[in-house]
């Protein structure tokens, strides 16, 4: 930590590591006090993620998110603040362990995650995400791939059809059946109408309150990219939805609701977008990297009745995350 510091000018006179920071992927995340001020430092493996369907950040890519990150703070988004090199560059390069990482610093900002959604709750993120998003739109990049979501639904669903055809497990009817239904949701999740906008993952541990519930901060960077609007709308709805916080399948149709009051969705979703924005949703929360990787876990096992449990499960969180949306709140 001390030789990357040294390349920011600071911690030179004493360096803390607070924290050690969860990641899903392979990066090294702390929260460290350097010469009496507090940052958000990050080491960037090359191969990040086992899975290449969420995407490689090149540096190129890494470089414009850094951009993308002035460029919200600079139209008054709550956005993480980047700490250049005394070089001026957004991040260094270093060597640990054998390895070569991009090392890149922020400011830390202080604030609590909100992860148990009311109706209150969800219109203040959904006029925020709806902020954000108008904002965003603006921003021009010939760096971030423009990529649907359904790119890699279709590459999860083709990993377990895969699996499918090799393993040796007997009764496979169910998963079957239940690709069956994750392929149809595909199919109707398409439209020739793609809305490219710059977003970032806005889900709640990405996201910091105050103590009166006012948005204070937006930690994500290595998530900015182009997407489609309502496909990110779609994954927003699944997770501030959630009641009991986001390990609960604990689902509101009237908090879903004011998270679309707050966005102003009914400005621009019709009665005939009800089916498109249904099977994103259902494909955010049942064709995602943990069900996969679920299955295929279960599949190496050869047990039918763990595999059936599995898929019983999330088919009812299909079914809860579908009845979210109503047609009636689309025909307005």
């Amino acid at each position: 930590m001390k030789r990357a510091l040294k390349a920011y000018g600071v911690g030179q006179k004493s360096i803390t590591i607070k924290q050690e920071l969860s990641s899903w992927s392979t990066d090294l995340h702390y929260k460290i006090e350097a010469d009496g001020k507090t940052y958000s430092a990050r080491f960037l493996k090359e191969n990040r993620s086992p899975n290449n369907v969420f995407g490689e950040i090149t540096d190129e890519i890494l470089t414009e998110q850094t951009k993308f990150c002035r460029f919200l703070l600079d139209h008054d988004v709550p956005f993480m603040r980047n700490v250049p090199a005394l070089n001026g560059e957004p991040y260094t390069i270093v060597s640990r362990e054998g390895e070569h990482y991009r090392f890149i610093m922020f400011e830390w900002i202080e604030g609590q995650h909100l992860t148990h959604s009311d109706k209150d709750m969800a219109w203040k993120f959904g006029y925020m995400a709806r902020r954000f998003h108008d904002i965003s739109a603006t921003y021009k990049s010939a760096v971030f791939p423009k990529k649907s979501h359904l790119i890699g639904y279709q590459q999860f669903s083709d990993q377990i059809g895969a699996k499918i055809h090799s393993t040796e497990m007997q009764d496979k009817s169910e998963l079957q059946d239940y690709l069956e239904l994750a392929n149809n949701h595909i199919a109707t999740a398409k439209t020739n109408r793609m809305d490219y906008i710059v977003q970032s993952d806005l889900n709640p541990m990405n996201v910091l309150w105050d103590e009166n519930r006012n948005i204070v901060g937006i930690v994500d960077f290595e998530s900015i990219g182009y997407g489609d609007r309502i496909e990110g709308l779609a994954w927003l709805i699944k997770w501030y939805t959630r009641t009991e916080g986001i390990n609960s399948m604990e689902m509101s149709s009237e908090v879903a609701k004011s998270l679309l009051d707050g966005y102003g969705a009914f400005d621009f979703l019709g009665i005939d977008a009800h089916e498109r924005l249904a099977s994103l949703l259902w494909l955010s929360g049942c064709l995602n990297w943990n069900f996969v990787k679920t299955t295929l876990t279960i599949l190496d096992t050869h047990n039918v009745e763990s595999l059936n449990a599995h898929l019983h499960a999330y088919k009812i969180r299909g079914e809860k995350l579908i009845s979210l949306l109503p047609k009636a709140f689309l025909n307005v």
